[in-house]
């Protein structure tokens, strides 16, 4: 049995790809097994893991029809045997001790998930930004007694790293055919954790400026992130502790909600972005009437004022569509 599963769902990422796989052998933890799941490419990316997988023999090839990255990594997971698992995305890449510092530190504090702080990587211009995680790298955490772990993480399944068995013991898996499928993961993984604790170095490098990423652009995929939001607060519902993790559920819905009414300013369908914001403000209507009233901050930003009434945000779009 080897210690770590390595999971990496490829999908038509063949510029990116021999970045990824160089950064994974180059790591100086040895002791694990790296599925490389070819979701379908069609590109050279298949082309690429093949010329890779002679080099390193710890690299499994996984080909299957595309299924999405949730489909991907459920895959990737299905065979994995490490006591730990972690999930990698191809486009972008790792510093060479993230497996030693994450399998490190789980060993020693026993806990069920590490949480790591990351480099934004500006490839236009090879820049990076430090994002730093707030919590204390010599404690360890548990969501019960430390509620606001769900409004100050990424929602990103790849700046931590789990026991496999937070995922088998309760029947977790990344939900098939959606997207920001990490907000519909990550929180419920944070529930049934068993300790979770950090490391204050940045070890991963996401690429954020990559042509295609959806952190930017508006389609029917926006529609998920409510998909997301009410599979995480269901879980927390048949779980019996939804009414003592209230405040925090809202402000993980109202932010994430939020962030995607904001891509609304990228689209030129009118009729499609209309009636987006007319489902998002209905739904949180429902769910959270007092809005924006919240124990947590939920206006960040200088124009978040915009987003506290649907006619607000249809009126500034309008006359956006004028000045532009």
């Amino acid at each position: 049995m080897v210690k770590l599963s390595v999971v990496v769902p490829i999908y038509n990422v063949a510029e990116y790809l021999p970045r990824c796989l160089d950064s994974i052998m180059a790591q100086t933890f040895e002791d694990f097994e790296c599925f490389l799941v070819n979701d379908g490419s069609k590109d050279d990316s298949l082309a690429i893991i093949k010329s890779y997988l002679p080099l390193d023999p710890r690299f499994k090839l996984i080909d299957k029809e595309n299924g999405g990255l949730s489909d991907a990594r459920n895959a990737g997971m299905a065979q994995a045997n490490g006591e730990y698992i972690y999930f990698l995305d191809s486009d972008d890449f790792i510093e060479h001790d993230l497996f030693a510092s994450c399998v490190n530190k789980l060993e020693q504090t026993k806990a069920d998930m590490v949480i790591f702080d990351i480099y934004q990587y500006h490839q236009k211009d090879g820049t990076k930004e430090i994002i730093r995680n707030r919590y204390e790298e010599d404690k360890i955490y548990r969501l019960e007694t430390q509620k606001d772990i769900i409004c100050n993480i990424l929602n990103a399944a790849w700046n931590k790293m789990y026991r496999l068995s937070l995922f088998k013991d309760n029947d977790i898996i990344y939900p098939f055919g959606c997207y920001y499928e990490d907000l519909g993961t990550t929180y419920r993984l944070l529930l049934k954790a068993d300790g979770i604790c950090f490391i204050k170095r940045p070890l991963y490098n996401y690429l954020v400026d990559r042509p295609g990423n959806i952190t930017t652009e508006f389609s029917f995929k926006a529609y998920h992130v409510l998909d997301m939001v009410k599979l995480t607060c269901d879980f927390y519902k048949a779980n019996n502790v939804y009414d003592e993790y209230y405040e925090e559920l809202k402000f993980l819905a109202l932010v994430n909600i939020m962030e995607c009414l904001k891509k609304t300013r990228n689209s030129d369908n009118h009729k499609m972005v209309d009636k987006y914001i007319d489902v998002c403000f209905y739904d949180i209507e429902q769910n959270w009437p007092e809005y924006p009233k919240c124990k947590y901050r939920v206006l960040r930003e200088r124009y978040d004022w915009l987003y506290l009434h649907k006619n607000w945000l249809k009126l500034y779009l309008r006359c956006r569509r004028l000045w532009h």
